[in-house]
């Protein structure tokens, strides 16, 4: 429901999908890990866009490049309309979510995300690479600003190869 299996059609050429087991291929073990998160790989955009379905009240919601553009001759403005996909999760489960992640902020493993006079709702990730490859884990910071109201969802992405020292 989140469009994870498929591209999320924002107005950019060269969009990647996820990567995924097929299901016919996915045993007790991958389906332990894929529960939660690893062994699969999705794209930095497929994470955001999911995670501001929640900031949108639980509805999916197509990434956009711009809101507006304003000719500078004319003034005229062209706005771009949003565009809804579907409800993936009710209002209620989002809220539910969003605190759990306040939590995380406040009391968890993303205390360091917090910023004096904001509520932010926060999730740490680890992603390890596969077994014999030459990358490293993937470390991820996702927060969505301010938790009660939110206008701003940000993804950091931290990439580690195996020959790099920490």
């Amino acid at each position: 429901a989140f469009g994870l299996f498929g591209k999320t059609g924002i107005s950019l050429p060269g969009e990647s999908r996820s990567i995924f087991f097929e299901k016919d291929a996915v045993n007790p073990v991958e389906l332990a890990t894929m529960s939660f998160g690893q062994r699969f790989e999705i794209t930095p955009l497929q994470l955001i866009t999911a995670a501001a379905s929640l900031a949108n009240d639980g509805i999916l919601v197509k990434p956009q490049v711009v809101s507006k553009t304003v000719n500078t001759d004319t003034g005229s403005v062209n706005s771009t309309q949003t565009e809804q996909i579907r409800q993936v999760v009710s209002k209620e489960t989002a809220d539910s979510v969003i605190d759990m992640m306040e939590y995380v902020v406040t009391n968890g493993t993303g205390k360091k995300g917090s910023v004096k006079g904001y509520t932010i709702a926060g999730k740490t990730g680890t992603s390890e690479a596969k077994k014999g490859s030459d990358k490293g884990n993937t470390l991820s910071y996702l927060a969505i600003a301010p938790s009660e109201n939110p206008s701003l969802v940000a993804l950091v992405v931290l990439y580690k190869d195996r020959k790099s020292v920490v």
